[in-house]
């Protein structure tokens, strides 16, 4: 199993790119890490912004546990912003039967503040961008491969992530 995470900034093109990697890679599940937790049950629950981050991130593990225990895919892709806290995490997945990949986007950061296909950005996210930016959320230790994909289509992309996969034998 390849569990492939996208990293990159708000407003990179992480859940574009990852649903058309869903369609490219043969028997692949897409985890939408923000719909594990719906802002309604969030608020049910009485999380916070921190708490409902950290609960999402555990059903995440919990996602990933089981699907490393049924094996029912060969590629599970999830959208998510690493750090280097959760890269050493995340790795902790890979076992003799289990390869984790962690592929960044990071287009520039006047690009990601833009508004892109239909989204448009609130001042939260434009401020969220900024301290990603500067935490370096676009060139992680941990990454695989970085891809400035700020003049390509999300296509171009996805087809770029398919060929680095492909030539790493994946």
């Amino acid at each position: 199993m390849k569990i492939i995470n996208i990293n990159g900034p708000i407003n990179s093109g992480k859940t574009t790119v990852s649903k058309l990697l869903k369609e490219s890679l043969p028997n692949c599940l897409f985890i939408e890490v923000d719909e594990l937790l719906s802002d309604e049950e969030q608020e049910k629950l009485k999380l916070g912004l921190k708490e409902g981050w950290a609960e999402r991130l555990r059903r995440l593990d919990e996602t990933i546990g089981r699907e490393k225990e049924l094996q029912r895919y060969q590629n599970v892709v999830f959208a998510y912003p690493m750090t280097d806290k959760l890269y050493e995490h995340w790795k902790l997945w890979q076992d003799e039967n289990t390869q984790f990949v962690c592929i960044t986007l990071a287009p520039k950061m006047e690009i990601c503040m833009q508004n892109r296909g239909e989204r448009e950005l609130t001042d939260w996210e434009k401020q969220r961008i900024a301290q990603m930016y500067a935490e370096n959320y676009q060139a992680p230790q941990g990454a695989d491969l970085i891809i400035d994909n700020g003049k390509q289509t999300p296509q171009e992309t996805a087809d770029s992530v398919m060929k680095f996969l492909k030539a790493r034998g994946s």
